[in-house]
This record gives C-alpha cells, structure tokens and sequence, in this order.
C-alpha cells in the first residue's frame, strides 16, 4: 500500500514539477545543478491535459517570469517583489532568416492580433512598419490586396505601413494600389498618403503618372501633389512649365506655381506673368500673385488693378483684390468697389469680397452696404449676401431683406437670394413661407429664387411654381429654363408635363 501511494506521489512531482525544471535547466541560472534529463523524459511522457499539467504550466510560466532575477551585486536568485514596469510596445519576434521567409511563417493575421495589444496608433504603426519591412515586392503586393477586402482600423494601419514601404521602391505600384482602395483620392487618405511620399522624391515621375490617370479630378488631385513639390523647390522652372500649357492639360497648377514665386519674389513673378499666352491660366496665375502682393502689401495690390486698362485683364485681379480685403477690412473694400467704374471690373471684386464672407462674418459688410454707390451692384450685392445668409440663417436673411425699405431694387433682390437659400435646405419651409407673401413684386422675387434653385431637385414642382409668376415675360423665361434642364435630364417627363399644361411651346422654342 505504501509503496503504491509513494508512487502516486512521485508520479504527481514529476507530471508537476517537471516543466518547471526543465524551464529552470534552459535558463542556465547560477547556482544551480543540471536538472536529471529523466525528469524531462518523465514529463515528455505525461498526457498534456489535465489539471496537474495546468498547475505545472502556470508554474513554469511563474518562474520563467521571476525566478532569474538576482540581488544587486550577488549571483543569487531571490523571490524579491518585482519592480513595476513601463507598459511597453509588443514586439515582433524576427528570427534571423532569409528576406520574404518570415512573412510565410507570420502571417497578416498574426501581426493584427499583436498590434491589438498595442498602446497607441504610434506603436502599432511601428508594429506594422517593422512587418512590411520584410516583406518583398510580391508579398507585399498580394498582402496588400488581401487586407483592402478587409474592413477594421488595425487593417488601415497596416495597409498605411505596406503602402509607404511599396512606394519607397515602386511608387506607381504603391500608387495604383491606394487608387484601388481610395479612388478619389480623398485628402488625408491612402492615395495621397503615397502621392506625397512619391512626389517628395520625384515630382516629375509623379506629374506624368498623373497624366495618365483616365479621371479629370485624379488627374487634378494626383497632379496637385507633385505641382506643390516642384514649386516648393524651384518656382521660376514650374511656372514656366505650366505657363505654357492649357487648362486641360495642367496650366491649372500655374496658381501653385504663381503663389511660391510670388511670396519669394513679387516682380519676378510680374514679369514672367506677362509672357503667359493662355487667357485661362493668365487669370489664374494673375489672382494668385494678386494675392500675395495684397496680403503683404495692399496699396501695391490696389495700384496694380487700376493700372489696368483691359477690363478683361482686370477682372482676376478685382477679384483676388477683394477677397483679401473681405477679410481685412471690408469697409475699406467697399471704398475701392465705388472707384471702379467697369461694370465686370466691380462685379468680380464684389464676388471676391462676398465669397471670402460666405462662411464668415458679413456683419461689417451689411452694416456699410447702402454705401455702395452702383445700385445694380449693391442690388447683385443684396441677393448674394441674402442667398449665403440665408443657407445658415433663413430667418435672419428675411429679416434683413425686409428692413431694406429705403432701396426697392435691393429689397427684391434680398428677398430673390433669401428664398434661393431656403429653398437649397428646407424647400418646404421656403414654398410655406413664400405663400403667406401678399401679391406684390416681393412675393414674384421669392418665387424666381425658389424655382432657380429648386428645379435641380424637383423640375415638376419647380415648373409648377413657375406657372403662378404673373409677370408674362418673366413667367416664360423661368418655365422656358426649367424644361430645358428638365429635358436634359428627363426629356419624356418633361415633354409630358409641358403637353398636359398647355406650354409645349416654350419647351420647343428653347431646343
């Protein structure tokens, strides 16, 4: 009995023990004697389940962790309380082995588990940089596809680490892929994260890949980033690139080119503005040095437009003009506004000043509006000022156009630019408004308004509001411009509508 319960004991210390003393004879620690390999050979023959087995794993797990620690200066082991430590990055374990045998063995997944355990978007991008950097070419092309089809934030951040390490050597590739995932090429997204990287080493490869993108708005986003790069760089040489192309093909990006030469140096820029043929990209290099020259010298911005003497030449600049002085003083832009004399001139530099406040404070430019002089500019001036209000505010744009008593024309045509601006975020709310208006050229305005901006949406309800216009000639000319864009879009509609009202004619005269 005795020797029978002596070997249960035995059996049990070694099942138990043995993992801890095969961990001890691995570590080597000093002090200690070689543990007898018998008692690894007894531990090999145990079953691997089991609570015995579970109490000797979380043993061997307990020493591994705290046995080898040893007392300052002494070669013992002690059982000390351990010193609390930094959380720290979970690191990925390289062996040393051939490049592209180590993606085999860790798989993508592997590598997302680690980065769970992670503290901070920092650690796991380090985490998911340190993967790609072993991967080749063709394992990180295949991993990258695999991952797009693969929704999750840890995804994301690997993907960024796959791509970055792609683009160092194959930028188009790398390029190509983030399209795939990102075909807009959204700011702050995957293809601009690769674009900016690419064009940081390459402008000019990245500027003819993006000519070759099938899309206008990729040619243009792509193409912006490598614009940006070379006029950082070298401004004069990417002006006078772009300066000679049309819109179409990149003079578009002579602004970027314009804007960097110009806050280096504003004659230089002057002088090779003179020598762009392109109309197009004459106006827009000619508002971006505007720009800067008002920006950091306004007297010399506002002495270069009336110098001027082409209306057309002026045009740009008026309305570079103005933005900037929307936003620095706006009384002071309505003083250079009443200088100037061209119609197309002043109209440009008011846009300038009212699309600078459209998302901005047009309290200083309400207060000084009656003092423009041009009652059809302060009349456009009302409407649009109304319309941009009332996009945020409805009632606050009525109640402005209603307390313009004193100027008839205005008053109308801030009720026109109110109800276009209603319309455009509560139609409904606009249409119940406009209907409480007695008859009067107030009601006819908001109604011209509602249907310009309404007919994009609902052509049916908008030609509908357009038959209670009850000017003759102002009834035809919104109906005629509501089915022919109605047409466009639906030409069997709006013939039905047109045929069943009676006003086929105006659908006929207008194709």
């Amino acid at each position: 009995m005795g020797d029978h319960r002596r070997f249960q004991e035995e059996s049990i210390n070694g099942a138990l023990f043995a993992p801890v003393s095969a961990a001890l004879s691995l570590r080597e620690l000093p002090g200690t004697m070689p543990v007898d390999p018998s008692g690894i050979a007894m531990w090999k023959k145990q079953p691997r389940s089991g609570l015995w087995w579970k109490a000797g794993l979380a043993m061997t797990v307990l020493c591994v962790a705290g046995c080898g620690r040893q007392s300052p200066g002494t070669g013992e082991v002690t059982e000390s309380t351990p010193t609390p430590q930094p959380s720290i990055t979970p690191k990925l374990g390289f062996r040393s082995m051939e490049p592209g045998t180590e993606a085999k063995q860790r798989p993508v997944s592997e590598v997302l588990a680690d980065m769970a355990m992670a503290n901070g978007d920092e650690a796991k991008a380090t985490l998911a940089a340190a993967y790609s950097a072993r991967l080749s070419r063709d394992e990180l092309i295949q991993s990258i596809r695999d991952l797009q089809a693969q929704p999750g934030s840890m995804q994301e951040v690997v993907l960024r680490a796959m791509l970055k390490q792609l683009a160092s050597h194959a930028p188009s590739v790398a390029l190509q892929l983030a399209l795939e995932k990102d075909p807009q090429a959204a700011n702050d997204g995957l293809a601009a994260m690769v674009a900016e990287q690419w064009a940081g080493t390459d402008y000019a490869g990245l500027y003819d890949y993006s000519r070759t993108l099938t899309s206008d708005l990729l040619k243009y986003r792509v193409g912006a980033y490598a614009a940006f790069a070379w006029a950082s760089r070298d401004p004069t040489a990417a002006f006078q690139y772009f300066s000679g192309l049309s819109m179409r093909d990149g003079g578009g990006f002579i602004g970027i080119a314009a804007s960097e030469l110009a806050k280096r140096d504003p004659n230089a820029a002057l002088e090779a503005l003179d020598k762009i043929q392109n109309d197009q990209v004459w106006d827009r290099a000619a508002g971006k040095i505007t720009e800067v020259i008002a920006q950091q010298a306004p007297d010399q911005a506002i002495a270069l437009l009336f110098d001027q003497d082409d209306p057309k030449a002026a045009a740009p600049i008026a309305n570079a003009l103005g933005s900037v002085m929307a936003e620095s003083s706006a009384a002071a832009g309505i003083g250079v506004l009443n200088r100037l004399e061209d119609p197309r001139v002043a109209y440009s530099f008011l846009f300038g000043m009212l699309g600078k406040l459209r998302e901005g404070d047009v309290s200083e430019f309400a207060a000084n509006f009656s003092q423009i002089k041009n009652e059809n500019v302060r009349a456009m001036a009302a409407r649009s000022m109304a319309r941009d209000v009332a996009r945020r505010d409805p009632n606050e744009a009525l109640a402005w156009a209603a307390a313009l008593t004193n100027d008839e024309q205005s008053r109308r045509m801030a009720y026109q630019g109110a109800a276009s601006g209603y319309a455009a975020n509560n139609p409904q709310a606009a249409a119940r408004w406009f209907e409480t208006l007695p008859q009067g050229a107030e009601r006819e305005s908001a109604i011209y308004g509602f249907v310009e901006q309404y007919q994009w949406r609902q052509p049916a309800d908008s030609a509908n509001w357009a038959l209670k216009i009850t000017n003759a000639e102002a009834r035809q000319r919104y109906l005629s411009s509501v089915l022919a864009n109605w047409s466009r879009r639906d030409a069997e509609a709006a013939r039905t509508w047109a045929t069943q009202t009676g006003n086929l004619q105006f659908l006929q005269t207008r194709n």
